[in-house]
This record gives structure tokens, sequence and C-alpha cells, in this order.
């Protein structure tokens, strides 16, 4: 290798540490000091907003149980086997992909028909939270 192709690689390293160094050599910047607003108590932003928005309390009693049949009725009820009224055997709920209903199918087929429908998990549901008030 000749020394210009040694210089032309060596070159911008060069270049570069002449650059950092020079930048630490210069000396910190003043800063003008930071008077807050009268009655302000710090940072206002995105990530340090002054206006917090209240914590939403838990829900207890009957809106949780609105809460949760809510979303039973979400889950299980909209664009599944049990949507329209259908009903669904043991072996169905576990291919459908309903853990909740083929784990505790001989509990909500109280009739011991092999078939439940949503309004039979509705009334399995509602019994169990009428046992948990008790």
């Amino acid at each position: 290798m000749s020394l210009t192709n040694l210089l032309r690689r060596i070159s911008p390293l060069i270049v570069l540490g002449a650059a950092m160094s020079s930048a630490h050599a210069l000396p910190p910047q003043a800063v003008a000091p930071v008077t807050l607003p009268h009655g302000s108590r710090g940072v206002d932003g995105p990530f340090f907003p002054q206006n917090r928005v209240a914590a939403v309390l838990p829900s207890t009693g009957t809106t949780l149980q609105q809460q949760a049949q809510q979303r039973v009725e979400a889950r299980l009820g909209a664009n599944t086997v049990l949507s329209n009224g259908a009903s669904v055997t043991k072996a169905q709920a576990q291919s459908s992909g309903l853990g909740y209903v083929s784990k505790h199918f001989d509990e909500i087929d109280s009739a011991h028909t092999g078939r439940v429908s949503m309004s039979d998990v509705r009334t399995y549901i509602q019994k169990q939270q009428q046992l948990q008030q008790q």
C-alpha cells in the first residue's frame, strides 16, 4: 500500500479526531436561570402534565357484574359458535377455543343435554356471581 493510499484512508479519522477534541476543549455555555410562572409547580408537557386525570375507581357490585356480563357477551357471543342462539357440545367448545365454556361445561349444562347455549352460559355466570356475593 502506498503512502497516498494510506493517507486517503486515515485522513477522515484524523479530521474526526480533531473535531471531537476541539468540541471537548470548548468552555461550558452559560445558561440563564429559570423562573417559573407565579403559582406553577414545575414542568408542564406531555410527559409531566400539571393537570392530571383523576384515577378511575375500580368497579364493584352491580357495575362490575354488568361489565363482566358485557365482556362475556362480546367474547363468546359475537361471531363465535354460540352466536345467534346456537348451542355447542363440549368437544365443539374445545375445538372452537371457548376455554371457559369447555372448562366449566358440566356445570353450565345443568339440564345434562350434552349441549350448551349462550343463555346457559349467562345463567351459569349469574349463579356464580350470586354465590360469590353470599
